[in-house]
């Protein structure tokens, strides 16, 4: 007999963020940005932040979640004497500089863990998360959280 394939279940960014929450000890965060931040951040990129991520930036903030995934906030986050995880608008500017991305809010990177960057694909109404290597493509950002970010095993479970 063969094996059907059955599609997996669309993951929620409601869902997403609630382990993200659940998991607040396992991740060093900034302050949450205020709506006139997150405004300005739109103002500066020229253009809005999907929904889902400005949902996320909201909830959470950026930082460094399961001590290795740097999620780009509204503003920079010195973790440590040495370690600094850069805001939004100064990565994607430095990212834009590099020629790695064009200088405007199409492609906005806000991921980096092991030497690989992510970045929402506005092009796609936001939704959209692609690699700036080329080598993987996501749907949507609850997606990509739950296959990259999101550990697929809690401690607590092992």
């Amino acid at each position: 007999m063969a094996a059907v394939l059955v599609p997996a279940p669309r993951v929620t960014i409601e869902a997403a963020l609630q382990v993200l929450e659940k998991d607040l000890d396992r991740h060093t965060i900034t302050d949450r940005p205020s709506e006139l931040e997150l405004d300005a951040l739109e103002e500066a990129l020229g253009g809005k932040l999907p929904e889902q991520f400005r949902a996320l930036l909201s909830r959470l903030g950026g930082g460094i979640f399961y001590e290795r995934h740097e999620l780009f906030g509204a503003r920079r986050l010195m973790v440590h004497d040495i370690e600094l995880v850069p805001d939004l608008l100064s990565f994607h500017r430095r990212f834009a500089a590099d020629g790695k991305a064009a200088p405007t809010a199409v492609l906005v990177p806000f991921h980096r863990a092991d030497g690989v960057v992510h970045l929402l694909d506005l092009r796609s109404g936001g939704e959209a998360v692609v690699s700036a290597d080329g080598g993987r493509s996501y749907p949507d950002l609850a997606s990509f959280l739950l296959r990259v970010v999101i550990p697929s095993v809690s401690p607590a479970a092992t």
